[in-house]
């Protein structure tokens, strides 16, 4: 079933706003972190990973992402560990600065999603765990610097998700509303935050989470593709 007008329309004289997150819900940007991935790794002396072994290992930042990628190699917790993920993490983002936008697209119906959302008074956001240098780039390289509003980075604030601050971050910047606001996104750290900060939560299931987990956390809605609810609750 296609979300339509019919769901965006209400009495409410001001629409709530849609908060999205950006990897595996608006964008497809696995090619272009794995790419990433993979120099780092290869300048640590390990073999390349696949898309779907990256995939495992996003969503809670590019410095976590590095942290799990070089697992075999890194020292042992502590300071020295520390230092090997922080000159790691400074490779990562070298690259990726370059990288970003080379591969990145918007999944199918995400435009006219957001067009719709818009036309009918919704304000929207991006609220991602990736570095606002990376997510800055691409939403203007993907063409929403028109329909989206705020974006909100992994390190825009000292705290990221699953915890509620970056979307109620969000909301603020957006006018203050919280009542009816919505996250979006195919991370268990979506919907915690979403939780968390008393919103309404909508579950990718087309994204980079593992569905079932997305399933057993639990959510208001699911999607099986951008804006398709799911026929399964």
């Amino acid at each position: 079933m296609r979300i339509g007008a019919a769901q965006y329309t209400g009495v409410v004289a001001a629409p709530a706003p849609f908060l999205f997150d950006l990897d595996g819900t608006i964008a497809d940007t696995l090619a272009d972190i794995t790419a990433t991935t993979n120099h780092v790794r290869q300048r640590h002396g390990l073999g390349p990973l696949g898309p779907a072994e990256v995939r495992a290992l996003v969503g809670d930042g590019a410095k976590s992402l590095v942290r799990r990628a070089l697992a075999p190699v890194l020292p042992p917790d502590g300071v020295d560990h520390d230092r090997a993920v922080d000159a790691a993490f400074d490779d990562y983002v070298a690259h990726h600065d370059h990288q970003c936008t080379v591969h990145a697209s918007l999944f199918a119906g995400v435009r006219a999603h957001l067009d719709g959302l818009r036309s009918h008074g919704h304000r929207l956001a991006i609220v991602t765990n990736k570095a606002f240098r990376f997510a800055r780039p691409i939403v203007a390289h993907l063409g929403l610097d028109d329909v989206v509003d705020v974006v909100i980075g992994g390190d825009t604030l000292p705290r990221k998700k699953p915890d509620p601050a970056p979307l109620l971050a969000a909301l603020e910047r957006l006018g203050g509303r919280t009542n009816g606001a919505t996250m979006v996104g195919d991370g268990l750290q979506d919907l915690r935050a979403g939780k968390a900060a008393g919103l309404r939560t909508i579950a990718c299931l087309f994204g980079y989470g593992d569905p079932a987990s997305l399933r057993h956390e639990g959510a208001d809605a699911y999607w099986s593709a951008f804006g398709t609810v799911s026929g399964t609750a």
